[in-house]
């Protein structure tokens, strides 16, 4: 994945809102690594569990953040990294988030809901 031409597509539709920049970006995307924050909760216990933490993406929606680089300036340690169709994966199975927003390194930013990820699973997973 050539980051800085995702970049430019995230900032591309962003700017646009157009659905053909979304789906440039989205094919782009296609077996590119993405970076999330996560958080480690102590309980006393040998591992600490992992969790990813939501952001407010309006009024009583949460999206999982994900970035373009690990050098984003937003991407604190710990983090993680997660391939794009398993971050899809991850959100369709997380029943507190609503979508996910993707932030390029110029803090550009594009949001995809819950149903459109299943839709962009579901046309990947018919592909031959």
């Amino acid at each position: 994945m050539d980051i800085r031409k995702v970049d430019e597509l995230v900032s591309l539709a962003a700017a646009s809102n157009a659905m053909e920049d979304y789906d440039r970006l989205f094919a782009a995307l296609e077996g590119a690594e993405l970076f999330f924050n996560v958080s480690t909760e102590q309980a006393g216990a040998k591992s600490a569990p992992v969790s990813t933490p939501l952001v407010t993406a309006g009024p009583g929606l949460s999206a999982v953040l994900f970035f373009t680089s690990r050098d984003n300036v937003n991407l604190k340690k710990p983090y993680g990294g997660i391939v794009w169709e398993k971050a899809l994966e991850m959100l369709v199975k997380m029943p507190q988030a609503d979508g996910l927003i993707i932030q390029s390194r110029s803090k550009d930013w594009v949001g995809l809901d819950k149903e459109k990820a299943r839709l962009l699973l579901s046309a990947h997973s018919s592909q031959p």
